[in-house]
């Protein structure tokens, strides 16, 4: 088994990586996946997993989201 490699500090869009938060626990997923707790620019927090992050599909808490809902007419 390889090791788990830690992310801690490390930046994905908005998110900065605090901590190991531990392991997803969504039933449709084959394999619990480690999860991280994150802080975002803005200071909310988002837990998010380590292909989440990696490919780009978690990038904010959030705030992006609202903020582009809040801007169209």
């Amino acid at each position: 088994m390889a090791a788990l490699k830690d992310m801690t500090g490390e930046r994905y869009g908005l998110l900065t990586v605090v901590k190991r938060a531990g392991r997803s626990q969504n039933p449709n997923w084959e394999k619990r996946l480690t999860t991280w707790l994150c802080r975002c620019d803005c200071g909310g927090e988002k837990i998010a997993s380590r292909p989440a992050l990696l490919g780009g599909y978690t990038r904010s808490c959030g705030c992006l989201r609202r903020k582009s809902r809040s801007v169209q007419p």
